[in-house]
């Protein structure tokens, strides 16, 4: 039997691919083995990890229990303590509180005025209607009222300059009687005229700041040309606030009125204190450090 090169060059070629092979299975299985291997510490390091984040948020949770609780317990000492704390602060002071939209009720604010022993506190609510938004409506109130302006704009500014004189002096009931006549305004716990303190109460659900522009910056100007105190109040929680156009007036602010802090603060500013008041971003402080005496 002769054999020729071509046979040892084709035996030679499959000894190098089955050894090829081999070797290449051999790579898979020790590198599959690996994978495995890698995969379990893998598996172990993640429940490692799960496990000590687990540690820490039960932790954590323990934490905020603890902290609510503590909450708890200081919101209910702050509810029995406070009315001590204000008890006859701001005596014989005759004070109007101004709600100047629908949008929001505050008359849980009245209630710290009556514990710091006022003489008398208004609450008084403008109601959409007082926003003159028709010309026919607003000259015929022009008309009754006796009001100067050619314009709609120029009545609304009357009004509410005649409006708050009312509030101011006390000399316009008649005013006053007309706006409830014709459903602008609205008010609770009777009226007690000339005020010693104005609180306007605002916010809007809305961006709007139309009853902002057009009532309440008028109302606030007229009431600090008078020399009377004016703050501006709003409930935590008010979609829009107003607070930043307050502060430009230059009057202090309360953000957080409908908090036990909150209606500390407000009383605390009436009896003299200054600042900007709460806990959202435009407060400079929670609430002021003490009192001031009314004499």
């Amino acid at each position: 039997m002769i054999i020729n090169l071509k046979y040892y060059v084709i035996t030679i070629v499959a000894i190098f691919l089955a050894i090829g092979v081999g070797i290449f299975i051999g790579i898979m299985l020790d590198g599959q083995e690996l994978i495995v291997e890698q995969q379990q510490q893998l598996v172990s390091q993640l429940e490692a990890k799960f496990d000590e984040f687990k540690t820490k948020q039960d932790e954590l949770q323990q934490r905020i229990d603890f902290l609510n609780a503590e909450r708890e317990k200081t919101l209910k000492f702050m509810d029995i303590a406070y009315p001590e704390m204000v008890k006859n602060k701001l005596k014989d002071l005759d004070v109007i509180i101004i709600e100047t939209s629908e949008d929001y009720a505050y008359s849980g604010i009245t209630e710290p005025f009556e514990k710091a022993g006022v003489h008398s506190v208004t609450n008084i609510l403008i109601k959409n209607s007082f926003m003159l938004r028709d010309d026919q409506v607003a000259f015929e109130i022009a008309k009754d009222l006796k009001l100067k302006g050619t314009t709609r704009e120029e009545i609304q500014k009357q009004l509410i300059k005649n409006f708050c004189d009312a509030l101011i002096s006390g000399n316009n009931f008649q005013l006053i009687q007309y706006l409830k006549d014709k459903k602008m305004i609205d008010d609770t716990g009777g009226l007690t005229f000339p005020a010693d303190y104005i609180v306007i109460a605002g916010g809007s659900l809305t961006e709007n700041k139309e009853i902002l522009s057009t009532i309440e910056i008028p109302m606030i100007h007229f009431i600090k040309n008078r020399n009377i105190p004016v703050i501006g109040v709003e409930k935590l929680s008010v979609a829009y606030s107003n607070i930043p156009e307050y502060k430009k007036l230059r009057i202090s602010t309360v953000d957080n009125v409908d908090t036990i802090i909150g209606k500390v603060s407000m009383l605390m500013v009436v009896s003299g204190k200054e600042g900007h008041f709460g806990e959202k971003e435009t407060a400079e402080q929670l609430m002021p450090e003490e009192f001031m005496s009314i004499e």
